[in-house]
């Protein structure tokens, strides 16, 4: 079939300005034909296998199940729940008057159409209830374990009418199918038969992007059945997703060690808590009799005492009178020695430092993505950042909560062509969709970054015009300001030639009678002023004249 006029007009204009499909495939293509596995070996690559995915020692293979584990362990401790609840809040926001904290609106091209405008009315109306009550939880369990879920219950005519977030499709009893990287299914190990098949159009996921490789069982089966060489993704087999993703990841090792110490400390406060001393009781010239009867008259004392503090403890009454022990004495007192029962030491040598936890502490929460001081010990900011480091600290937390942002607004997207799909029996493409999903604002301190940021900018481009103004004040030439912007202002060598000409310019005398002074960067020296002033003396004569005669 022969080719439109139009479309050989377009190849050969994209071949004018590049190379062609074909050129390029015989020069870069064939070559990678000649890589074969005996040459991986003859230099040394050899020992490159699927195996190495199974890690080290330090980072060795686990179960799906015991990574999960983990990573629940931690979701549960307060350092790691605080630093990820911060960066959901940092990533959601919020209206400071509904709390809502997602917003389906409308592009600008479905603003001009009116049945499309009501599309997304609806869609909003319908969608954003549940999906605003159910976006904190998705968000901090995707960001604790990499994956979340959500059933969708939907009906034909009404579209999704609720979300389901609980226990049972926890991120533990859910494992997503892919093909390529699409999801395609679920297996959920919950129900009648502890197992069930899901679709995508039952099931919202909430995946983070795997930035880093967590290394488990049955990559080395996956691998032995992915078909890598395959170019069309639809002739992908269908294999079971990895567990990763989580913010958790990074953090286990400082968590460890965090508790560790933390074990180490306590354990610590416990032995130096209990007071035991050792008394040593003359028996000397007494009798079998006199000898029992006195270790238990010192036993029985010794017990009263304890049973006295105890009781004041439980009961939360002091003890308020004064207590007095009789130990009858012979020729030579019967107590001749008390000495503590760890050979007379006050305290420990060796104490584990509190800043041995705080060492951990701080690498635990900076793995995350949120430094200690945001987490309730603002004490940390005393000698570092000053009088703006919340906002410094505030800042890199909304930063790095971006990408709890983006997965969110995925996992809302699906939701809405699940429902658009019921209701109106169309998919939008995503290039085509009539709507977007908006956060409220953003981080106050976020916003204060750029704001300083920008200021700078700003007083960076004024202190580069005033030098420049004076460049061409001393009569530099166009080589002159060239180099003296790219060398000494630091500019860019394309930026220094678009500004270097500027010498080369005339100034203009303005001519409305705003006293403005000539020139670029108006008002330079009062020479410059009074030469204006002479220049324009005339001219406003000439317009006087002009009027005089009608013209």
């Amino acid at each position: 079939m022969p080719q439109s006029s139009n479309h050989i007009k377009k190849n050969s204009f994209l071949a004018s300005i590049g190379m062609t499909s074909s050129r390029w495939s015989k020069a870069n293509l064939p070559v990678a034909k000649e890589i074969n596995e005996s040459d991986a070996y003859l230099y040394g690559s050899g020992q490159t296998t699927v195996a190495s995915l199974l890690g080290t020692d330090r980072r060795a293979a686990r179960s799906r199940q015991q990574i999960y584990n983990k990573w629940s362990s931690m979701e549960s401790d307060p350092i790691g729940s605080t630093a990820i609840g911060l960066l959901v809040t940092c990533a959601l926001g919020g209206h400071e008057t509904s709390g809502d904290l997602v917003f389906i609106e409308k592009t600008v091209e479905a603003k001009k159409n009116k049945r499309l405008a009501a599309v997304v009315d609806e869609i909003s109306a319908a969608l954003s209830p549940m999906i605003n009550r159910e976006a904190r939880t998705i968000a901090y369990t995707g960001a604790s374990f990499g994956d979340s879920y959500a059933r969708i219950y939907s009906e034909r005519s009404r579209g999704v009418v609720d979300l389901y977030t609980g226990e049972m499709i926890r991120p533990q009893l859910v494992q997503p199918f892919e093909k390529g990287n699409r999801t395609v299914g679920y297996a959920v190990y919950t129900g009648t038969r502890n197992f069930e098949r899901l679709d995508v159009s039952q099931m919202a996921r909430f995946k983070m992007p795997r930035t880093q490789w967590v290394p488990q069982f049955g990559v080395v089966e996956k691998a032995m059945r992915i078909a890598i060489t395959e170019d069309n993704i639809e002739n992908l087999p269908i294999m079971p997703s990895m567990a990763g993703g989580s913010l958790f990841y990074n953090a286990e090792g400082p968590y460890d060690n965090l508790y560790s110490s933390l074990v180490g400390i306590v354990g610590q406060r416990w032995l130096d808590s209990i007071d035991e001393q050792m008394l040593q009781v003359n028996l000397t010239s007494m009798t079998i009799e006199q000898q029992n009867r006195f270790l238990a008259s010192i036993k029985a004392m010794l017990t009263s005492s304890k049973q006295r503090a105890e009781d004041a403890v439980k009961n939360g009454q002091p003890v308020l009178e004064r207590i007095r022990h009789i130990i009858p004495t012979f020729n030579e007192k019967q107590l001749t020695t008390v000495s503590n029962a760890n050979g007379g030491q006050t305290g420990r040598t060796n104490n584990i430092s509190i800043e041995d936890i705080m060492l951990h502490a701080r690498m635990y929460s900076g793995a995350i993505g949120v430094d200690l001081a945001m987490l309730g010990f603002a004490d940390q900011l005393a000698g570092g950042l000053g009088e703006g480091g919340f906002f410094r600290m505030s800042a890199q937390a909304a930063e790095n909560s971006r990408i709890i942002r983006n997965s969110l607004s995925e996992f809302i997207y699906h939701a809405i062509d699940i429902h658009t799909m019921h209701k109106y029996g169309t998919v939008f493409d995503p290039d085509k969709r009539p709507f977007t999903v908006n956060y409220y604002g953003s981080n106050l301190a976020q916003e204060a970054e750029k704001q300083r940021t920008k200021a700078d900018s700003m007083n960076s481009g004024m202190i580069l015009v005033q030098a420049m103004q004076q460049m061409k004040d001393i009569g530099a030439t166009k080589e002159m300001m060239q180099e003296f912007l790219s060398k000494t202002m630091m500019l860019d060598e394309d930026q220094a030639k678009l500004y270097a000409p500027i010498v080369e310019m005339k100034d203009e005398n303005p001519d409305d009678g705003s006293g403005g002074g000539p020139g670029f960067g108006q008002g330079f020296g009062q020479g410059k002023m009074d030469s204006a002033i002479e220049i324009d003396a005339p001219i406003i004569q000439n317009r006087k004249q002009r009027r005089r005669k009608g013209g």
